[in-house]
């Protein structure tokens, strides 16, 4: 029998770390682990980590109730990083060389030295003869990495938060014309296929409630289902987005409020690059 190591998805917000783990059986995803712990409010700012010392303790102690065998798939702040896209050139190209047009292509987009940037790239199915190219600080990166190697993690995946929503949205197989929408303390998330950049993001001071992130983001979007980091009344014309339910096998205790794992979750499913 093939061992299937735990896939965990982890979140670490302003307020909270949510963490999910799953592994693959023959009747689907087996829902294996989840925990949620408080943090202070102020434990990011602009993605890079203001109390590392006291995530890492955090961290340690999380890694006793784990399997000795995970895949870790850490959730990355948006703020943290830069996206654009390029096209592909006329002549396929495989690595080293696909890797070189990235970076020479890239040196249009971004106002920082490549060198000082850690860039990943993948195609975009939707858009075909598009490459989205994701640049991240390094110093940021290694922030992070340090944090992980003191509480004795390895993540395999370091992956941003609004494309976990997509990787949820797959594995759910919603609706087409749908949307989905995470609410957070400090900023929102979304993931609309339909939209020319379906993953998107904005901080509660671009839009201070759903109704204006609908007005200002999401104005053609005709049904979105919604999760929040905390339990609150659903909004409007909305339906309650379930992550949990892309699990085939669960067993209680099961979290008291589910929409606080959609990133968790998401994280979870990723598929391998």
């Amino acid at each position: 029998m093939v061992f299937s190591p735990w896939q965990i998805g982890l979140d670490i917000q302003n307020g909270q770390l949510c963490a999910l783990g799953i592994q693959r059986r023959r009747s689907g995803w087996q829902l294996r682990h989840w925990w949620r712990h408080d943090l202070p409010p102020d434990t990011l700012r602009h993605g890079a980590l203001q109390r590392a010392a006291e995530l890492t303790r955090v961290l340690q102690c999380w890694r006793k109730h784990l399997s000795r065998h995970i895949s870790l798939r850490v959730g990355l702040p948006p703020q943290l990083a830069l996206q654009c896209q390029i096209a592909l050139p006329p002549q396929p190209l495989a690595e080293p060389a696909l890797g070189l047009y990235v970076r020479a292509a890239a040196r249009r987009f971004f106002p920082v030295e490549l060198d000082a940037l850690a860039l990943d790239y993948r195609a975009m199915p939707a858009q075909p003869g598009q490459l989205c190219v994701t640049a991240a600080r390094r110093e940021m990166l290694e922030q992070w990495l340090t944090c992980f190697t003191a509480a004795g993690l390895l993540p395999q995946v370091f992956e941003l938060n609004t494309a976990a929503m997509c990787a949820l949205a797959q594995v759910l197989a919603l609706e087409e014309g749908t949307a989905l929408v995470h609410r957070l303390n400090d900023h929102w998330l979304w993931f609309a296929p339909q939209l020319a950049q379906p993953c998107g993001w904005c901080s509660h001071d671009d839009a201070t409630d759903y109704a204006a992130l609908r007005q200002r983001y999401l104005p053609d979007v005709a049904l979105i289902y919604y999760s929040a980091a905390e339990q609150e009344s659903l909004p409007d014309g909305a339906r309650e987005l379930l992550p949990l339910a892309a699990l085939q096998q669960l067993q209680p205790p099961l979290p008291a409020w589910s929409g606080s794992f959609a990133q968790a979750t998401g994280l979870a499913l990723r598929p391998e690059d």
